[in-house]
């Protein structure tokens, strides 16, 4: 694989959670792309998902990079949790 080539390291499913992922992984450097983000939107095209994509060069520090994020959202409270 070529290390410019781009491979998707997430897939959302809307544009918003594309976009939080996308800034987290701009954030520290690594090159982002987002693909199918107006597809989501469309009505029967709901299923596909938004692609986030970056250099294959990037790919391992990208994933720890979301692993990392993930596992910090799931550990904040959230509204639910406080009722």
């Amino acid at each position: 694989m070529a290390k410019h080539e781009l491979v998707t390291v997430f897939t959302a499913t809307n544009e918003v959670e594309a976009e939080i992922v996308k800034n987290a992984l701009a954030a520290e450097g690594i090159r982002v792309f987002v693909e199918g983000s107006r597809q989501a939107g469309e009505v029967g095209l709901l299923g596909l998902g938004v692609k986030v994509q970056v250099p294959a060069g990037d790919v391992a520090r990208a994933l720890a990079i979301i692993d990392e994020s993930q596992r910090r959202i799931a550990a904040e409270p959230h509204e639910e949790d406080e009722s």
